[in-house]
């Protein structure tokens, strides 16, 4: 690899995100996803391959080291507001790739996401989820088009848009967290700090 990449991150509305992932109370749902975003992006920007990284959100206080805050021009439309943020930060620097990452990674590794920067055989290359359905990271080179097709089924969609999927063993990149039991999972991989702050001070769910 010759280059590096902007990195994207996508963080929805907090209070009404991963609504399959239990809470005792609805107000403890926003500061666990915030954790959530938090380890990604502090993981991130510690990876080699990582230029800058970029929080593409309007939630507020996302204005952390290490990231450049965007806002969300999707109008609801998640795909759309990586299209417009791509083309945001190919102007800044048209030599950089662009790669998209899930924010919902609480135990991400920089260097499962440098392998994974690294190991793109293709012009577009992804990198599925645990479950092999979804994606976690999508790439693209300088010069081409991100062209996300993020959201139920994504691995399949981005595969037939011509992305090629990434064979490399990153576990802790493709542990997103949508339920509980990818909870469980990502705690035994290993959380970060603001993740773990929020789960000792969580009552188990019933």
């Amino acid at each position: 690899m010759s280059h590096t990449f902007a990195l994207l991150m996508p963080v929805k509305t907090l209070a009404l995100a991963k609504s399959r992932l239990t809470v005792p109370q609805p107000d403890q749902r926003a500061p666990l996803m915030r954790a959530f975003a938090l380890d990604a992006i502090t993981a991130a920007a510690r990876s080699r391959a990582v230029a800058q990284v970029y929080v593409v959100t309007n939630e507020a206080d996302f204005e952390v080291e290490g990231a450049i805050r965007l806002p969300d021009e999707g109008d609801g439309d998640l795909n759309h507001a990586l299209h417009h943020a791509s083309l945001r930060v190919r102007l800044l620097d048209p030599a950089t790739g662009v790669a998209a990452m899930c924010a919902d990674l609480p135990c991400l590794s920089p260097t499962d996401l440098d392998t994974a920067l690294a190991a793109g055989m293709t012009p577009r290359w992804f990198v599925a989820d645990a479950s092999g359905t979804g994606t976690t990271l999508l790439a693209a080179g300088p010069g081409v088009d991100l062209d996300p097709h993020f959201g139920p089924g994504s691995a399949r969609r981005h595969e037939l848009s011509g992305a090629g999927p990434v064979r490399v063993a990153v576990p802790t990149l493709r542990m997103d967290v949508d339920t509980e039991s990818d909870l469980e999972q990502a705690s035994k991989l290993g959380v970060g700090p603001h993740t773990a702050a929020v789960l000792e001070h969580r009552p188990a769910p019933r």
